[in-house]
Protein backbone atom coordinates (compact mmCIF):
# COMPACT_ATOMS: atom_id res chain seq x y z
CA UNK A 1 0.00 0.00 0.00
CA UNK A 2 2.83 2.41 0.82
CA UNK A 3 4.58 1.73 -2.49
CA UNK A 4 1.34 2.26 -4.41
CA UNK A 5 0.41 5.45 -2.55
CA UNK A 6 3.85 6.93 -3.11
CA UNK A 7 3.76 6.13 -6.83
CA UNK A 8 6.75 3.78 -6.73
CA UNK A 9 5.99 1.50 -9.70
CA UNK A 10 9.34 -0.30 -9.45
CA UNK A 11 8.67 -1.22 -5.82
CA UNK A 12 5.11 -2.32 -6.66
CA UNK A 13 6.43 -4.54 -9.47
CA UNK A 14 9.09 -5.99 -7.16
CA UNK A 15 6.58 -6.73 -4.41
CA UNK A 16 4.16 -8.30 -6.88
CA UNK A 17 6.87 -10.53 -8.36
CA UNK A 18 7.82 -11.68 -4.86
CA UNK A 19 4.26 -12.82 -4.23
CA UNK A 20 2.62 -9.87 -2.44
CA UNK A 21 -1.15 -10.09 -2.69
CA UNK A 22 -2.69 -7.66 -5.16
CA UNK A 23 -6.16 -7.99 -3.62
CA UNK A 24 -5.33 -7.46 0.04
CA UNK A 25 -8.06 -5.50 1.78
CA UNK A 26 -6.83 -3.11 4.47
CA UNK A 27 -8.54 -0.28 6.35
CA UNK A 28 -7.45 1.96 3.45
CA UNK A 29 -8.90 -0.42 0.85
CA UNK A 30 -7.01 -2.41 -1.76
CA UNK A 31 -3.76 -1.57 -3.56
CA UNK A 32 -5.82 -0.85 -6.69
CA UNK A 33 -8.06 1.53 -4.75
CA UNK A 34 -4.96 3.27 -3.38
CA UNK A 35 -3.53 3.63 -6.90
CA UNK A 36 -6.81 5.09 -8.13
CA UNK A 37 -7.07 7.48 -5.17
CA UNK A 38 -3.52 8.68 -5.86
CA UNK A 39 -4.25 9.05 -9.59
CA UNK A 40 -1.50 6.55 -10.42
CA UNK A 41 -2.60 5.35 -13.88
CA UNK A 42 0.50 3.25 -14.57
CA UNK A 43 0.34 1.45 -11.24
CA UNK A 44 -3.38 0.80 -11.66
CA UNK A 45 -2.75 -0.62 -15.14
CA UNK A 46 0.04 -2.84 -13.80
CA UNK A 47 -2.11 -4.12 -10.91
CA UNK A 48 -5.01 -4.91 -13.23
CA UNK A 49 -2.70 -6.65 -15.71
CA UNK A 50 -1.38 -8.79 -12.87
CA UNK A 51 -4.85 -9.84 -11.71
CA UNK A 52 -6.07 -7.20 -9.27
CA UNK A 53 -9.85 -7.44 -8.96
CA UNK A 54 -11.46 -4.29 -10.40
CA UNK A 55 -14.52 -4.59 -8.13
CA UNK A 56 -12.87 -5.51 -4.82
CA UNK A 57 -14.65 -3.15 -2.45
CA UNK A 58 -13.84 -1.75 0.96
CA UNK A 59 -15.97 -2.64 3.99
CA UNK A 60 -18.47 0.09 3.09
CA UNK A 61 -18.79 -1.19 -0.48
CA UNK A 62 -16.71 1.50 -2.18
CA UNK A 63 -15.05 0.17 -5.34
CA UNK A 64 -12.06 1.58 -7.23
CA UNK A 65 -14.46 2.75 -9.98
CA UNK A 66 -16.42 4.78 -7.43
CA UNK A 67 -13.21 6.41 -6.24
CA UNK A 68 -12.10 7.21 -9.79
CA UNK A 69 -15.53 8.66 -10.61
CA UNK A 70 -15.61 10.80 -7.47
CA UNK A 71 -12.08 12.08 -8.06
CA UNK A 72 -12.79 12.83 -11.74
CA UNK A 73 -10.06 10.50 -13.08
CA UNK A 74 -11.54 9.87 -16.53
CA UNK A 75 -8.61 7.75 -17.77
CA UNK A 76 -8.82 5.54 -14.69
CA UNK A 77 -12.59 5.23 -15.09
CA UNK A 78 -12.07 4.01 -18.65
CA UNK A 79 -9.31 1.64 -17.56
CA UNK A 80 -11.44 0.12 -14.80
CA UNK A 81 -14.44 -0.25 -17.09
CA UNK A 82 -12.28 -1.99 -19.69
CA UNK A 83 -11.10 -4.34 -16.94
CA UNK A 84 -14.70 -5.33 -16.19
CA UNK A 85 -15.60 -3.05 -13.28
CA UNK A 86 -19.36 -2.98 -12.65
CA UNK A 87 -20.67 0.41 -13.79
CA UNK A 88 -23.79 0.22 -11.61
CA UNK A 89 -22.21 -1.12 -8.40
CA UNK A 90 -23.64 0.41 -5.21
CA UNK A 91 -21.89 1.09 -1.93
CA UNK A 92 -23.52 0.59 1.47
CA UNK A 93 -25.42 3.88 1.10
CA UNK A 94 -26.67 3.07 -2.41
CA UNK A 95 -24.29 5.44 -4.15
CA UNK A 96 -23.15 4.44 -7.64
CA UNK A 97 -20.16 5.69 -9.65
CA UNK A 98 -22.37 7.98 -11.78
CA UNK A 99 -23.88 9.56 -8.65
CA UNK A 100 -20.40 10.22 -7.28
CA UNK A 101 -19.19 11.76 -10.55
CA UNK A 102 -22.29 13.90 -11.03
CA UNK A 103 -22.32 15.21 -7.46
CA UNK A 104 -18.72 16.31 -7.84
CA UNK A 105 -19.28 18.04 -11.18
CA UNK A 106 -17.19 15.65 -13.27
CA UNK A 107 -19.26 15.95 -16.45
CA UNK A 108 -16.76 14.13 -18.69
CA UNK A 109 -16.72 11.18 -16.28
CA UNK A 110 -20.53 11.13 -16.17
CA UNK A 111 -20.51 10.91 -19.99
CA UNK A 112 -18.09 7.98 -19.94
CA UNK A 113 -20.14 6.14 -17.31
CA UNK A 114 -23.43 6.70 -19.15
CA UNK A 115 -21.85 5.49 -22.39
CA UNK A 116 -20.75 2.36 -20.51
CA UNK A 117 -24.31 1.66 -19.37
CA UNK A 118 -24.66 3.53 -16.08
CA UNK A 119 -28.30 3.82 -15.02
CA UNK A 120 -29.35 7.43 -15.66
CA UNK A 121 -32.47 6.88 -13.55
CA UNK A 122 -30.68 5.61 -10.47
CA UNK A 123 -32.09 6.88 -7.18
CA UNK A 124 -30.68 7.28 -3.71
CA UNK A 125 -32.34 8.45 -0.56
CA UNK A 126 -35.74 8.68 -2.23
CA UNK A 127 -34.50 11.03 -4.96
CA UNK A 128 -33.39 10.42 -8.53
CA UNK A 129 -29.95 11.41 -9.76
CA UNK A 130 -31.60 14.21 -11.74
CA UNK A 131 -33.25 15.51 -8.56
CA UNK A 132 -29.92 15.55 -6.71
CA UNK A 133 -28.31 17.46 -9.57
CA UNK A 134 -31.17 19.95 -9.86
CA UNK A 135 -31.03 20.53 -6.12
CA UNK A 136 -27.33 21.36 -6.50
CA UNK A 137 -28.10 23.78 -9.35
CA UNK A 138 -25.90 22.09 -11.97
CA UNK A 139 -27.52 23.07 -15.28
CA UNK A 140 -24.99 21.36 -17.57
CA UNK A 141 -25.16 18.01 -15.83
CA UNK A 142 -28.96 18.20 -15.64
CA UNK A 143 -29.08 18.88 -19.39
CA UNK A 144 -26.81 15.92 -20.10
CA UNK A 145 -28.85 13.59 -17.86
CA UNK A 146 -32.04 14.60 -19.64
CA UNK A 147 -30.41 14.03 -23.03
CA UNK A 148 -29.40 10.56 -21.80
CA UNK A 149 -33.01 9.72 -20.93
CA UNK A 150 -33.42 10.73 -17.28
CA UNK A 151 -37.05 10.56 -16.13
CA UNK A 152 -37.99 14.24 -15.81
CA UNK A 153 -41.19 13.37 -13.93
CA UNK A 154 -39.73 10.98 -11.34
CA UNK A 155 -41.43 11.53 -7.99
CA UNK A 156 -39.30 11.25 -4.89
CA UNK A 157 -40.37 9.41 -1.77
CA UNK A 158 -42.08 12.59 -0.53
CA UNK A 159 -43.82 13.22 -3.88
CA UNK A 160 -41.56 16.01 -5.12
CA UNK A 161 -40.13 16.19 -8.65
CA UNK A 162 -37.02 17.81 -10.09
CA UNK A 163 -39.23 20.70 -11.23
CA UNK A 164 -40.44 21.22 -7.66
CA UNK A 165 -36.83 21.43 -6.52
CA UNK A 166 -35.88 23.90 -9.27
CA UNK A 167 -38.83 26.10 -8.33
CA UNK A 168 -38.05 25.87 -4.61
CA UNK A 169 -34.55 27.19 -5.25
CA UNK A 170 -35.89 29.80 -7.71
CA UNK A 171 -33.60 28.47 -10.45
CA UNK A 172 -35.38 29.69 -13.58
CA UNK A 173 -32.83 28.18 -15.99
CA UNK A 174 -33.30 24.70 -14.56
CA UNK A 175 -37.05 25.22 -14.40
CA UNK A 176 -37.19 26.08 -18.11
CA UNK A 177 -34.90 23.19 -19.01
CA UNK A 178 -37.13 20.72 -17.16
CA UNK A 179 -40.31 22.12 -18.70
CA UNK A 180 -38.78 21.91 -22.19
CA UNK A 181 -37.84 18.31 -21.41
CA UNK A 182 -41.49 17.50 -20.68
CA UNK A 183 -41.85 18.05 -16.94
CA UNK A 184 -45.45 17.97 -15.83
CA UNK A 185 -46.41 21.46 -14.71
Amino acid sequence: MAAVSSGDLDKVESLASSGASLNTLTEQGTPLAAAVKAGEDRIALFLLSEGAAPDRASADGVTPLMIAAEEGHRRLVRLLLSAGARVNAKDSEGTTPVIRAARNGHLSVVKVLLAAGANVNVSQGGRSLLMHIVEGGDLLTAEMLLAAGADVNYRGSNGTTALDLARASNNRDLEMLLIQAGAEI
